[in-house]
C-alpha cells in the first residue's frame, strides 16, 4: 500500500509536510516528496523529485516502486498524479484552502518570506510586488499564483481513496483532523491498551527507525510500526501554530512565514476592485469547492446559515 499527501502551495504544506516527516520516521516510513514545477498548466511536462531527478507523469508510479517509497508527498499536487497513480494500490489525503486567503498569503510570503532558491520565479515576482502598492500588487499574485487556483479547480474531488480536506477545518482542529487522517489511511494503532511494557517497546522501535534513517548502515533495524495517538499528536502539538510563530494565532506578522493563521483574512486586504478581479480571472471557483452558497459573495460577509458541511464539489 502506498499512502499519499496531496497538498498546495500556501495550503499549510509547510506545516503538514513537517509533522508527516517526523511521523513516517518514527513509524519507519520511507518518505518521498515529489514537487510540479511552478509553471502555468501549458508548460508543464513532469515532475521533479526531492533528489532534483526530471520525472515524466507517466513514470511516477514506477519510480515510487523502484524507490520502495511507502509514503509519498505531493506538496504541490496535479490532477495528473493522481491520474498516473491509478495502476498504484494507494490511499491519501487532500488539502485545500479557500483560493482568496490564499491569494492574500501569497502576496506577503512572496513579498517578504518565501525562499527564492526552491522558486526561482518568485526572485522577478518579488521585485515587482516591491515596487507596487499592496493594491495593485494583489492583482499581480493573482496572476503568479494561477496556476495553483488552476490546479484546485481541476481536481477531482470524487475519488474513493483520497479524503478531502479543508485546511480551515484542519487548522481549527489539528489533533482530531490529524487523527481523521491516518485513520482514512489506515496507519493509526488499535491497540487495545497501552501498559507500560508496551509503552516503553514502542518508544524503543520509534528510537530505533529513527536512528536507521538518520544512520545508513543502521538501515537494517528498521521496522515499520503503526503510528500510535501519543506519537502522532506528540508531533501535531510539537508543530502548533503558537511555537512556529512565537505569538497567538490572529495576530499578524507580514514578515513571517507563518503570517497570522486566521480564515477569512481576505476581507482585511480585498478591495471591491480585488472582488471583480477574482470573480472575472476565477468565475466561481470558490462556489465550486464549497467556500460560497453562489457566486454573489462580496467583501460583507453573509448571515451565517446553519446547514451541514459539504466536502468541496
Amino acid at each position: 500500500m502506498l499512502y499519499c499527501y496531496f497538498g498546495h502551495h500556501k495550503c499549510a504544506s509547510t506545516w503538514i509536510r513537517s509533522i508527516l516527516r517526523e511521523v513516517t520516521w518514527a513509524a519507519g516510513l520511507t518518505h518521498k516528496e515529489v514537487f510540479c514545477p511552478f509553471l502555468k498548466p501549458e508548460k508543464r511536462t513532469g515532475l521533479i523529485t526531492e533528489d532534483r531527478e526530471h520525472l515524466a507523469f507517466d513514470h511516477i508510479a514506477s519510480y515510487l516502486q523502484q524507490k520502495k517509497v511507502q509514503f509519498a508527498g505531493f506538496p504541490n499536487a496535479v490532477a495528473e498524479v493522481v491520474c498516473n497513480l491509478e495502476s498504484v494500490d494507494f490511499r491519501g489525503f487532500h488539502v485545500i484552502r479557500d483560493p482568496r486567503d490564499l491569494i492574500v498569503s501569497a502576496y506577503f510570503s512572496h513579498l517578504y518570506s518565501h525562499p527564492t532558491d526552491i522558486l526561482p520565479a518568485l526572485e522577478s515576482h518579488r521585485k515587482r510586488l516591491a515596487a507596487v502598492s499592496k493594491e495593485e500588487g494583489l492583482l499581480l499574485e493573482m496572476e503568479f499564483s494561477s496556476p495553483i487556483l488552476h490546479d484546485l479547480g481541476a481536481w477531482d474531488y470524487s475519488h474513493a481513496n483520497i479524503l478531502e480536506l479543508k485546511m480551515e477545518e484542519l487548522t481549527a482542529r489539528p489533533y482530531e483532523g490529524f487523527v481523521r487522517i491516518f485513520e482514512f489511511l489506515g496507519l493509526l494503532d488499535e491497540g487495545e491498551s497501552y501498559s507500560a511494557r508496551r509503552r516503553v517497546r514502542l518508544f524503543v522501535r520509534e528510537m530505533l527507525n529513527r536512528a536507521s534513517f538518520r544512520y545508513r548502515w543502521l538501515k537494517w533495524l528498521r521496522q515499520p510500526m503503526p503510528v500510535t495517538g501519543e506519537l502522532l499528536l506528540g508531533r501535531v502539538w510539537d508543530h502548533r501554530f503558537e511555537k512556529k510563530a512565537r505569538r497567538r494565532r490572529g495576530e499578524e506578522d507580514p514578515r513571517s512565514h507563518y503570517r497570522k493563521g486566521q480564515p477569512g483574512d481576505w476581507r482585511n486586504h480585498f478591495t471591491e476592485e480585488h472582488v471583480a478581479a477574482f470573480k472575472e480571472k476565477f468565475g466561481d471557483l470558490v462556489v465550486r469547492l464549497g467556500y460560497e452558497p453562489d457566486n454573489d459573495w462580496g467583501l460583507t460577509p453573509r448571515e451565517p446559515v446553519a446547514q451541514t458541511p459539504t466536502a468541496p464539489r
